[in-house]
């Protein structure tokens, strides 16, 4: 199946914030309680409640403030530093090429947040359990044909779904409008970064002004950890694997007394 992606227009955005509740409501986030920073962001960071955020970049020159807002979540990396550094193999690529932390797996280490260039995953508890959390594109949702809720809720068309090659052709073609229009700066962001992003950018000055890495990179000590980390995560996949053939093989023991000895389970309840 071909790669989507999203495209996100910056220069659509008016900073509604209607992605971000969306992401929460679709992906029935807990509420978590926040403080007054004299910012209109809020929350002012990603939790592990809230995936997503519009940020307000705000900029002062010769007198004046000018905005850049910015929708920000997971960039779901062609080749995702969070994958290949994580100790339990709790994080993986989907078949829509989407990354997905499981979360049963995850032991809540927090090394995928060290490794992302992005800085996104967040560690913390949301069911009980400390845990690594971030956007998922909304898998449940483009498995089935849909587009992620961002993109379903923004009224502009600030953020858009679909074929990767589909939405690079047009994001090309409004970067070069831009262009046209005397917005010298204009570029796309994400098609070539790390050798390609599931998020492109359009952007109309650059990177740094939305909040962006202007060259993202992954440290050099993430593919060392990588190397190191090979026995911990051949040793943590046969654990796991054991783990659940005992719980099968319990549970098969089980049923099978029930059948044997239906009258002993009786008096024993």
């Amino acid at each position: 199946m071909a790669r989507k992606v999203r495209v996100i227009d910056v220069t659509k955005c008016i900073g509604c914030k209607s992605c971000q509740v969306a992401c929460k409501n679709w992906n029935q986030l807990p509420a978590a309680q926040t403080t007054f920073t004299g910012s209109y962001e809020n929350p002012v960071d990603l939790m592990p409640q809230s995936w997503s955020r519009v940020k307000f970049n705000e900029h002062a020159s010769g007198g004046n403030v000018k905005w850049y807002f910015n929708f920000f979540s997971c960039m779901h990396c062609s080749d995702p530093a969070c994958t290949n550094i994580c100790p339990v193999n709790a994080i993986h690529k989907t078949s829509l090429e989407t990354v997905k932390i499981d979360q049963g797996t995850c032991i809540g280490c927090g090394l995928c947040k060290t490794a992302c260039p992005f800085d996104v995953p967040r560690i913390g508890q949301i069911t009980g359990k400390n845990a690594s959390w971030k956007c998922t594109s909304c898998f449940d949702r483009i498995s089935n044909g849909m587009a992620t809720a961002c993109a379903t809720a923004c009224p502009t068309g600030t953020i858009t779904f679909g074929d990767e090659a589909e939405k690079l052709a047009a994001a090309e073609a409004r970067v070069a409008e831009l262009k046209s229009r005397g917005y010298t700066g204009a570029q796309l962001y994400g098609k070539e970064e790390l050798g390609g992003l599931g998020v492109i950018y359009v952007l109309a000055d650059s990177p740094d002004k939305y909040g962006l890495p202007v060259n993202p990179e992954v440290a050099l000590s993430t593919y060392i950890w990588n190397v190191a980390l090979q026995p911990v995560k051949f040793l943590a996949a046969v654990g796991i694997t054991f783990g659940l053939m005992n719980s099968m093989i319990g549970k098969i023991a089980e049923k099978k007394n029930k059948k044997e000895d239906p009258e002993k389970i009786e008096i024993q309840s």
